[in-house]
């Protein structure tokens, strides 16, 4: 389960962070090209899938806070009923 969730939030990230960097040079492009309608376009395209992308990103990291790693020793600390 742990390793379908680590495939899912790496796989959104980059897909997220490449969305994002689409719609600054996109925007950028067309404050350089002078046309608002450039600038309002790409927002409008990629806005969207950007934003589900990076929510579905935060929700793997979330479920990732609580499963198990086998790689990390368990910082568990048992009681004894003598305290």
């Amino acid at each position: 389960m742990r390793r379908i969730v680590l495939v899912v939030f790496w796989a959104s990230l980059a897909v997220f962070l490449l969305l994002g960097l689409g719609i600054v040079a996109g925007q950028l492009a067309g404050v350089l090209l002078g046309s608002g309608s450039v600038v309002a376009g790409v927002a409008s395209v990629l806005n969207w899938p950007a934003f589900s992308t990076a929510t579905v990103c935060s929700l793997a990291a979330f479920v990732l806070g609580y499963l198990p790693d086998p790689d990390r020793p368990s910082t568990r600390v048992e009681l004894s009923a003598d305290n």
